[in-house]
């Protein structure tokens, strides 16, 4: 299966960079000593695999198998949660993202001292883009819970516009105007139709 066969995207999502390299991790082991006795033994192992940064996540999926590859998403961290990204490590650079779980440890491939600040950008600019628009849809949906179709429907007919039908804007097939409530469904493609979406552009015709 190839790498990005692996990666379910959400609506709207879509791949803007990839890196292959290893992601850092802490494991815990119990060795069995003399006498039945048990020690635990903390360290760190490398996972090969890539890195994805797309326009609403940072996904790390790790490499299995030789001849036939397979892959597993062990990291997908919305962009909103991403915190401070930073680079260490002298002789073998390595970059740390911080998150709401905690903090992430990769090696990645063309990404050295010198090519850090152009990475921490990239992710840092999208994740910027990501939170405004997020904070957007939020607006949208606190302004939709003041509209309805009821008040869409005086609001028309003040200035001068008598509307009984819409369109789907997904499929194009007409709905009757609701009279109450500020959404509807479209029965042919179950599109939801909001009033807040008509308003905005009813009101650049009679506005």
């Amino acid at each position: 299966m190839s790498l990005l066969r692996s990666i379910i995207l959400n609506k709207g999502e879509k791949v803007v960079d990839s890196w292959w390299g290893n992601h850092e991790v802490n494991v815990t082991k119990v060795e069995k000593g003399s006498f039945g006795r048990k020690t635990v033994v903390e360290g760190r192992i490398r996972k090969n695999g890539a890195l994805i940064l797309t326009n609403q996540r940072l996904l790390f999926l790790i490499e299995h198998g030789i001849f036939e590859k397979s892959y597993h998403q062990v990291v997908a961290t919305p962009l909103e949660k991403v915190g401070g990204i930073t680079m260490g490590g002298m002789w073998h650079p390595f970059v740390c993202i911080a998150d709401d779980v905690g903090t992430h440890v990769f090696h990645i491939s063309g990404v050295g001292q010198e090519q850090f600040e152009g990475f921490r950008k990239l992710v840092t600019g999208l994740r910027q883009k990501r939170r405004e628009e997020i904070e957007a849809e939020r607006k949208k949906e606190r302004v939709q819970v003041l509209l309805d179709f009821s008040w869409l429907k005086d609001y028309m007919e003040k200035g001068g516009m008598v509307l009984q039908n819409l369109k789907c804007s997904e499929c194009g097939a007409p709905i009757p105007l609701p009279t109450t409530g500020n959404q509807i469904e479209c029965k042919h493609c179950g599109s939801m139709i909001y009033a807040q979406d008509i308003f905005e552009k009813i009101k650049s015709l009679i506005g």
